[in-house]
């Protein structure tokens, strides 16, 4: 975005910030033309935010933490310039990550190899070719890799899998969706290393003041599914099932698998 701001007074008490199209759009197209031609691409194709959002149907706080955030305001015209001169995709209530997402993990919509280009690590809940554009300028600027291309990674199902679950226990600020409480990523991934169920048994104090009275604690168990883990840290928390399953389909970015095509809607996940 180019926002420029300017000072109307030698106190500096009175600013307003300003932009300039054409230099805007001049940018943009620089930027885009340079990745075309790093990555060799055939095609790029822009994916928008629709103005609705179907993850505040299912948790009405999701990004409720942005509402006094004041928006870039040559967003609309930098989107509509967009929308005029390359190919883009908007679809009703998905976030452009969605759509991202349905795109590269569908087998014809477009064909060939796809690679997602976001600096977003939620689209590492995605199978298929990334590239994270500011991991890749860290390593060209440190000299660890001579192209783009090279920063270029290759997300399996299985890890797509793990760090959507891993999203769903340690949540998201950004997003403003809290996951489980307590859990943080280094503890959530430890616990999709080595998925065990949760078991409850009553402990009894033996000494001190509170000698004779019980508490509930938990103990390891079984090993068993990663979403069966994800859960049973959700009971553990004082939460349930139902309120881990809301932050699951929350935290998912959709797949082709994950968005009804004849009937234009999201299908909910659902854990296997």
């Amino acid at each position: 975005m180019v926002e420029t701001p300017l000072p109307w007074d030698d106190e500096g008490e009175l600013w307003t910030t300003h932009w300039y199209p054409r230099e805007g759009y001049d940018r943009m197209d620089t930027q885009l033309q340079k990745l075309e031609k790093e990555l060799d691409a055939d095609e790029i194709v822009i994916t928008l935010s629709d103005k609705e959002n179907f993850r505040k149907e299912i948790y009405p706080e999701y990004k409720s933490n942005r509402k006094n955030q004041r928006k870039p305001f040559p967003l609309p015209q930098m989107k509509e310039y967009l929308e005029e001169n390359y190919k883009t995709y908007i679809r009703p209530t998905l976030e452009a990550d969605d759509v991202m997402g349905i795109l590269s993990t569908h087998p014809t919509l477009i064909k060939g190899e796809k690679i997602i280009v976001s600096i977003d690590k939620d689209m590492q809940t995605i199978p298929g070719k990334l590239l994270n554009l500011n991991k890749a300028k860290e390593l060209l600027n440190a000299g660890e890799i001579s192209s783009m291309e090279e920063a270029i990674v290759t997300v399996t199902t299985e890890d797509a899998d793990t760090y959507h679950l891993l999203q769903t226990l340690s949540g998201d600020t950004t997003d403003g969706y809290p996951g489980c409480p307590g859990i943080g990523g280094g503890k959530a991934q430890d616990i999709l290393n080595n998925p065990v169920t949760s078991l409850p048994y009553e402990h009894e104090f033996t000494r001190g003041p509170r000698k004779g009275q019980t508490e509930l604690r938990y103990k390891e168990g079984e090993p068993c599914s990663q979403w069966e883990a994800v859960r049973d840290q959700f009971i553990k928390a004082g939460l349930n099932e139902a309120e881990a399953l809301v932050q699951a389909r929350v935290a998912r970015i959709l797949r082709h698998t994950d968005y009804d095509f004849k009937k234009k809607r999201v299908i909910k996940w659902k854990p296997q």
